[in-house]
């Protein structure tokens, strides 16, 4: 909670300051305040007792969590505008861990029986017109999207994925991703052009699931992790550009990115006489040329993103004992990791049909989840990577997703689904969802998580046996 004062607080006197200097007679905002409640439940429809990741009898609770969300915005001048936003997380039902029984904090406040958590999520401040007209300054915490896909980005390198809520099975956070620290100039040219410059202050980290050292640990029979990091520096920032535009009615972008892998690369391995098998993660180098591109044809909409990944030369390693002479020595392999280059896309279209009130049609083509990268043949040899795995090679899916809205719009049915394409191997996940609005401000929500197909050789098969059904109210003000 002192992490979230200090931020809060930071962010407060950051609007404070700038204020002063372009409203000379006071602070004079207008402020707005929104925000939502959300209760999200799940729960699985049958028992897995095999795993590999979730273990669970028939009809228990996968996930229960209240949500609220509180934003701060509003204008302190004609060129200075704000925006802030606290996250609020509660567990109904208590936890067992560290304690075995669910103990109060020094304070006596129910940390345990009642588990609560906060974050800010965004808070910045964005000054129009800085320095000369058409340069625009956002400073702080925020998500700056880049590029057209329907959340399947492969251009969108400037915030990681939230991995952490990836396998809630809660749709909102489906590919969701995490605003960053940064400096963020847009300097328009005219109303159609635009350039952009953005200066990370920070490595971009995916938040990654509870558990998720144990489960690496204890799948690939690890004794100890360790994780190699180098030092945040001005002479080794992490930084984008882009230019964008539209041209003959289509928006366009250019983009690069400097910086780092957002998740986790396993790099090396040493086979320890006495400590046995230690793994090494880093978050190695990478450069991202980007290209997208989105507009209308014959009343369908068309977008297309392509991301050249040019990684910095990474060695892998192997440290083992060798036996020379009758004596024991550690002998050291070291390899690369990656090739010189590779090639992520997405290609996509909506359509809306003719059928009743509209039957919406959206499809996309992907080459390379988030999580997958290229290696090399030896990297492949040495660690096991291939395609069909979380961190593994990369991968085709087809994503489809059909909506169609009854009763004014109020009530919406939704049919989702991803196929993986593997190598030899498929994987069907199917996403039914019904959504109710009710007044403007309520929405119910229930749906389900199915998949089926091959478990071995399949990232999504290897949930076959964690069918999951959820519901979810939401209150927005």
């Amino acid at each position: 909670m002192f992490f979230i004062r200090s931020k809060f607080f930071l962010v407060l006197g950051l609007i404070t300051l700038v204020s002063g200097f372009f409203s000379p007679g006071g602070l004079k905002a207008e402020v707005e305040f929104s925000g939502r409640v959300k209760l999200f439940t799940s729960f699985y429809l049958n028992e897995n007792s095999t795993g590999p990741y979730f273990f669970h009898d028939k009809g228990e609770f996968a996930l229960k969590r209240l949500e609220t969300r509180f934003i701060l915005s509003g204008e302190l001048s004609s060129k200075v505008s704000f925006y802030s936003r606290v996250d609020t997380y509660s567990r109904a039902g208590a936890l067992f861990s560290p304690a075995p029984l669910p103990e109060a904090s020094s304070l006596g406040t129910p940390v345990q029986s009642e588990p609560f958590e906060g974050v800010l999520y965004e808070g910045l401040v964005k000054i129009t017109d800085f320095i000369f007209p058409g340069l625009d300054l956002t400073v702080g915490k925020q998500r700056i999207s880049w590029g057209t896909a329907d959340k399947l980005n492969v251009v969108d390198n400037l915030n990681p994925v939230d991995l952490a809520n990836f396998l809630s099975f809660d749709p909102d956070y489906f590919a969701e991703r995490r605003p960053q620290t940064a400096f963020n100039w847009e300097w328009w040219l005219g109303s159609n052009y635009k350039l952009q410059f953005v200066w990370l202050l920070e490595r971009q980290y995916a938040p990654l699931p509870q558990g998720f050292t144990r489960l690496v640990t204890q799948g690939f029979n690890i004794n100890e992790i360790r994780l190699l990091r180098e030092k945040y520096k001005l002479q080794n920032p992490n930084f984008g550009l882009r230019c964008s535009g539209v041209v003959a009615n289509f928006d366009f972008g250019l983009s690069f990115y400097r910086g780092n892998v957002p998740l986790p690369v396993l790099t090396g391995v040493e086979l320890s006489p006495f400590k046995g098998l230690i793994s090494y993660f880093s978050y190695p180098r990478e450069n991202v040329f980007g290209l997208d591109v989105a507009g209308e044809l014959a009343g369908v909409g068309l977008w297309a993103e392509a991301a050249l990944v040019v990684p910095e030369e990474t060695q892998g390693f192997v440290v083992k004992p060798v036996l020379v002479n009758n004596q024991s020595f550690l002998y050291r392999d070291e390899f690369s990791l990656f090739p010189a280059n590779y090639l992520r896309f997405v290609l996509g279209f909506d359509y809306t049909l003719g059928v009743g009130n509209g039957l919406y049609l959206n499809g996309q083509f992907l080459h390379g989840f988030f999580d997958e990268r290229a290696y090399t043949s030896r990297a492949r040899k040495v660690f096991g990577w291939q395609k069909g795995m979380f961190f593994g090679e990369l991968e085709d899916y087809v994503v489809m997703r059909f909506e169609y809205r009854l009763f004014r719009e109020t009530l919406k049915l939704q049919l989702g689904s991803i196929v993986e394409l593997a190598e030899g191997h498929q994987a069907l996940v199917i996403l039914p969802e019904i959504e109710w609005k009710i007044k403007d401000m309520v929405i119910l929500q229930a749906g389900g998580y199915l998949t089926t197909g091959d478990k071995e050789g399949t990232k999504f098969g290897l949930f076959r046996e964690d069918k999951v059904g959820f519901l979810a109210v939401k209150l927005d003000f």
